[in-house]
């Protein structure tokens, strides 16, 4: 599995299972694309404290992010893939600026100089925060 794909598992196991994980252990592997990959296991300790399990549960909220997903036409969807492989590896470019699915803390791509220089913005609750190069 890769990166993203391993902690949205690690995701779905809390937000099905947290009640009855205390005390196991959880194995971790991920694999990248050449020959490297990566394996650990922790355990789950119980009690109260801000990184417990209910905790990472309720701030995790996975089914109200499941109900919040938007229903997209195929054919907007190839659209938007097309975009993506037409920049892949682009420089010099502004990014489209409709940010109205993304939710409040999103960071996103506003654009790519001629250096390869990627700039962001945070979506907040109405004001947009540029950030250079994540500064």
């Amino acid at each position: 599995m890769y990166t993203a794909s391993l902690y949205a598992a690690f995701a779905s196991v809390i937000h099905n299972r947290h009640e009855t994980m205390a005390g196991q252990r959880i194995v971790m592997f991920s694999y990248g694309s050449g020959l490297t990959s990566t394996m650990f296991s922790f355990k789950i300790n119980e009690g109260q404290h801000p990184f417990s399990l209910p905790n990472i549960a309720s701030i995790l909220d996975v089914s109200k992010k499941l109900e919040a997903r938007h229903v997209v036409p195929p054919k907007k969807f190839i659209e938007a893939l097309k975009l993506m492989e037409h920049r892949y590896g682009a420089k010099d470019f502004m990014t489209s600026q409709d940010t109205s699915l993304l939710s409040a803390g999103t960071y996103y791509l506003t654009h790519v100089d001629s250096m390869y220089r990627r700039y962001y913005a945070v979506k907040s609750d109405g004001v947009t925060t540029p950030l250079s190069n994540g500064h």
